[in-house]
């Protein structure tokens, strides 16, 4: 309720500050302009919308977006996706490649095929300049506004005071052009197809997607579901979409599945209901007989998220009997063991996971708690390395960064030290102390090191920031 509330004070605040957009935003962005944009914008949504900061859920779905974007051509955007905690199913681009999507779509989606339907189709917005579009038409906002109209879509329905935010938020969005048109809607549809047979997905994944929400729409609820209000004309969008896919070739490419989205569910799951009601969910499961991997997965999830380990070990080792050798369990078995102080146990669960998977095939996880286990274990420079391979995969995962400045610490590299940390706090969005880090590296970091040379960007770039 508190983050809805300040949703609900900034979009009505930000409304008395509508100007006009600059002159460069007046006319058609360009993609640099587009980027800078989108930096905004996204700094300002941070602060009004509930994130999900997970890494085995933020892997999935980049996964399967970067699967797409590789076939769908060149493109001047480096895409990033975004979890919102939210029960409401919505999904939406923002300027400069970001991608929202909240917890309520993928309990929606039924598999992986319709998630990267409406992945899909996000993409083919963006590279289709749309956003930029919008904004072209939306002169008359600003920044601030922008964003607190956006989140005022995104975190829609689900109690009186954000409906009465989604509700306002909507119906500025729609006076200010910032919604897509039929057509916009119709070329994001074809060109999404076309991804999905490239990428190997199976294209009628996007119209079963859009068939549940049309249903969902003809509930009794009086409620449109927010993802209408901003992808419009889903009846004719069906009937086109049906017409197209009696002429489209199967996928192209082979499917991989990105990881078991069942599984991905009951994660999602356990990051937007309160971690006594996600127990009672997948208690109810597993009393009702289920030996499904996913409900002692989820099961153990929600333990561990109370701070009840030993009932969250229960959980996963009862799971285990039923799948032996499942690497998500044994995963997460790893990962509460090290979490209630037993870290020789946490390694004897996580470092064989590396074998089975290759250490580089590894997910990103495990490579993080392993290298906390051989941090605590007092194994600096295995931590690091893998602390390393993590940063190297998710570069925007907060925590490696002070995972890493810890480490180079304890290894009395002061200048990497350093350099870590303001990378830390630089995504904490704390400029004083990233500055402070940054500065403090350049006494410690060898002239002309790849390092020392970032820092001077990153003090550049903080100094001249607002």
């Amino acid at each position: 309720m508190r983050i809805r509330k300040k949703v609900f004070i900034l979009f009505f605040t930000s409304l008395f500050f509508l100007g006009s957009l600059d002159h460069d935003q007046a006319r058609a962005l360009t993609t640099t302009e587009e980027k800078k944009l989108g930096e905004k914008i996204l700094l300002e949504m941070e602060r009004n919308v509930e994130w999900v900061r997970d890494l085995i859920l933020d892997h999935y779905i980049r996964q399967i977006g970067e699967t797409i974007i590789f076939h769908a051509g060149p493109t001047p955007f480096e895409f990033k996706f975004h979890l919102i905690k939210h029960s409401e199913p919505n999904a939406y681009a923002i300027p400069g490649g970001h991608i929202f999507l909240t917890t309520g779509l993928l309990a929606l989606a039924e598999n992986e095929q319709e998630l990267a339907g409406v992945i899909s189709h996000e993409i083919a917005h963006v590279m289709a300049r749309h956003v930029a579009q919008m904004i072209e038409r939306s002169k008359r906002i600003n920044i601030a506004t922008m964003a607190a109209i956006l989140a005022g879509v995104l975190v829609g329905g689900g109690g009186k005071a954000s409906e009465a935010v989604a509700t306002t938020a909507m119906a500025t969005a729609e006076a200010l052009a910032l919604k897509y048109t039929r057509e916009m809607e119709i070329e994001a549809d074809q060109n999404s197809l076309r991804y999905m047979i490239k990428s190997g997905y199976d294209p009628h994944g996007l119209m079963t997607f859009m068939n549940k929400i049309y249903k969902l729409s003809l509930t009794s609820s009086p409620k449109i579901p927010v993802y209408l209000s901003t992808h419009p004309a889903i009846e004719d969008r069906i009937s086109l979409m049906g017409n197209l896919l009696q002429t489209v070739s199967k996928s192209e490419a082979p499917f991989r599945t990105a990881g078991n989205y069942e599984k991905i569910q009951a994660r999602a799951l356990v990051e937007d209901r309160e971690p006594r009601v996600a127990v009672i969910h997948f208690q109810s499961l597993v009393d009702e007989g289920s030996k499904k991997v996913e409900a002692y997965y989820g099961l153990g999830l929600a333990y561990r998220k109370m701070g009840r380990f030993d009932k969250s070990i229960e959980a996963f080792q009862s799971g285990l009997t039923h799948h032996p050798q499942d690497p998500d369990l044994l995963r997460e078995l790893g990962i509460v063991y090290f979490l209630s102080g037993k870290p020789e146990q946490a390694l004897s669960y996580l470092e064989p996971l590396l074998s089975i998977s290759k250490e580089q095939e590894a997910d990103p996880l495990t490579l993080f708690y392993l290298g906390r286990v051989y941090q605590e274990l007092g194994d600096m420079n295995r931590a690091g390395s893998l602390f390393q391979k993590v940063q190297k995969k998710h570069p925007e995962f907060i925590d490696v960064y002070y995972s890493l400045g810890s480490i180079y610490g304890r290894l009395g590299q002061k200048g990497l030290s350093h350099f870590f940390f303001g990378k830390y706090f630089k995504l904490k969005r704390d400029k004083k102390n990233a500055l402070l880090h940054f500065r403090t590296a350049l006494e410690g970091l060898e002239r002309g090191s790849t390092e020392r040379e970032e820092a001077q960007k990153e003090i550049k770039e903080l100094t001249s920031s607002p």
